[in-house]
């Protein structure tokens, strides 16, 4: 299995995209969704294929410093199925977005392209440096998504989430560059792949193990977000063009938390087990704020953005509420598994609602809730999805997000004990109340003003949408198809990749 071509695929299908025809949007359409489908065939046979990796070679060495770069991929369970998460929201995302972006297809088309190279990229990479680049290189396609295809807020929002995204992984650049210029103080040879820098930041003295551990703890808990740092998600949620919010939410939160379970846990035990309170205090005011905060909000999109926050909140707290071997954290293997479902099932679920939403708004041009009413007797197969989708963010039984949810709590509860778990199962009450009252409104409630006319969900859409759910609940029955991509060692063995072919000799700093 050749993984560069997983990550080359989406960058190809960009720079093919620029020569598509900008004044015929529809033909456009047609073959962004074709390269789109041909990204997606590189992607499956990753899942198929279990833990694979591509011979690592020097990149490049730092001037003065005698550190090397090596370049390399590797993917495992999970990583291969955020992967084919990826592959699948976007030609979705692409089908949806034409009554959105109108005749900008072509230039929307190309940043999702290129923000899908970036997560891949992020997803594949065994090298810190290599592997910050791909995380960074995520903000700028993002920023155009909302800043030039969204609301009348857009750019507001857009200069937002840059602000708070640059802010937060600001500090992790700067515990990079301490750790690639730790030859110059020890006069010995480093390489900052995963697998030489956890033998070397196990050797740094305590305090910059410890700083350096709450600078990559910020850049991932902004991506995720957690409370208090998601001032932005919200505003972008929803100045950002719905499908470009589905892939947002679907996709670039997941790299949050994958950092965390694959690089922060594994790279800073210690430092994890010393801090799991802090983080499951995060973990739980995010679950109770993101809750609360969306029974309030009168905008749809808001209140699946506050939603997201909610559930991802969950998966946070479980992971840190394990217990200590020594003085490494260890989550309970519950927790982990229901983190690496709920990923998945999240991703597809909030994709659904946002896609839905979408559509929604561009019919009654409103976001307000009140506003959209009766669209059970004036789109039913819109109603048959919205609701279904719904239900399945809810975590109703027999769907993913169910055994999702229970594995996170009985991990909650083992690890943390009934109180804490207790209160993160409020979220189940809590979520069930805001996704209802927003179906209730949706589809059965008083229209603002009298219904005069009947939608139709585009085709497209609903063979988009349809397989997603359908998904949801065959994972509902059948979770152990991403179960095991949870294996015991998920949390103690950063990605690899295979040895060097011809092993890189010791240069001495400055040579």
């Amino acid at each position: 299995m050749n993984l560069h071509l997983v990550l080359v695929a989406p960058l190809v299908a960009a720079f093919l995209t620029f020569f598509l025809s900008g004044r015929d949007p529809v033909s456009t359409l047609r073959t962004a969704v074709v390269l789109a489908l041909a990204v997606a065939a590189f992607a499956f046979p990753v899942l198929a294929a279990g833990t694979v990796s591509t011979p690592l070679h020097t990149w490049f060495q730092l001037p003065l410093t005698g550190t090397t770069i090596r370049w390399g991929l590797a993917s495992d369970g999970v990583s291969a199925w955020l992967l084919v998460l990826s592959s699948v929201l976007v030609p979705v995302v692409l089908l949806s977005a034409r009554p959105v972006v109108g005749d900008r297809m072509r230039e929307f088309a190309a940043c999702v392209f290129l923000l899908q190279a970036a997560v891949h990229g992020a997803l594949l990479s065994v090298d810190l440096v290599q592997f910050y680049g791909f995380f960074e290189a995520m903000l700028l396609p993002a920023t155009v998504l909302i800043g030039l295809f969204g609301g009348c807020e857009r750019r507001r929002a857009a200069a937002l989430f840059l602000l708070f995204s640059l802010v937060g992984t600001a500090p992790l650049f700067v515990g990079i560059w301490y750790l690639v210029t730790v030859p110059v103080l020890t006069q010995h040879h480093v390489a900052t792949d995963f697998a030489s820098l956890q033998t070397l930041v196990a050797s740094l003295p305590a305090p910059a193990r410890l700083w350096i551990f709450a600078a990559a703890s910020l850049a991932f808990l902004v991506k995720l977000p957690v409370v208090p740092l998601h001032l932005w998600q919200a505003d972008a949620y929803t100045e950002g063009p719905a499908p470009a919010s589905a892939l947002l939410t679907g996709v670039m939160a997941k790299v949050g938390l994958y950092g965390v379970i694959r690089i922060l846990i594994p790279l800073f035990p210690q430092e994890c087990a010393a801090n799991s309170s802090l983080f499951v205090g995060l973990g739980l005011a995010t679950v109770l704020a993101g809750a609360l905060i969306a029974l309030r909000q009168r905008e749809a999109r808001r209140v699946l953005a506050f939603s997201s926050l909610s559930h991802l909140g969950l998966g946070l707290a479980a992971l840190f509420a394990g217990g200590v071997a020594g003085t490494a954290l260890v989550p309970r293997p519950e927790a982990v598994s229901g983190v690496v479902l709920l990923m998945v099932a999240h991703g597809l679920s909030a994709a659904c609602l946002f896609l839905l939403v979408g559509v929604a708004e561009t019919w009654v041009r409103s976001r307000h809730v009140d506003d959209f009413g009766a669209l059970a007797t004036r789109a039913p197969l819109f109603a048959v999805l919205f609701a279904l989708a719904a239900l399945a963010s809810v975590g109703l039984p027999g769907t993913a997000g169910f055994v999702a949810e229970f594995l996170l709590l009985v991990g909650l509860w083992k690890g943390a004990g009934i109180v804490v778990a207790a209160i993160a199962g409020t979220t189940v009450i809590l979520s069930a109340g805001y996704t209802l009252r927003l179906v209730q409104k949706l589809l059965f409630g008083k229209a603002a003003q009298e219904p005069h006319e009947s939608f139709d969900l585009p085709a497209g859409m609903a063979w988009g949408v349809a397989p997603l759910l359908i998904a949801l609940v065959y994972f509902g029955f059948q979770p152990g198809a991403v179960l095991k991509a949870a294996r015991p060692d998920l949390l103690t063995r950063l990605p690899s990749a295979q040895a060097p072919l011809v092993e890189d000799a010791p240069h001495a700093p400055g040579r």
